[in-house]
């Protein structure tokens, strides 16, 4: 069985802006706090299939890029 990384990208509270970084949401705020999807935090959750969901949005972005380059 594999163990889940408790970094942002794994969390709950984590919202992507863009493929390497997003935002905090475990409090709310006017102005949420900048992290990296590989930071990590005690306030972790597990964010289950929305994971999957994130990598597969990553990777749309990613070949999207490559392709107008």
């Amino acid at each position: 069985m594999s163990t889940i990384r408790k970094d942002c990208l794994h969390c709950k509270y984590y919202r992507l802006d863009d493929i390497f970084s997003g935002v905090c949401r475990v409090e709310k705020m006017d102005i949420y706090p900048l992290k990296r999807n590989e930071d990590t935090c005690p306030s972790w959750r597990d964010c289950g299939q929305q994971y999957y969901i994130r990598l597969g949005w990553i990777k749309a972005k990613k070949e999207a890029a490559l392709s107008a380059s």
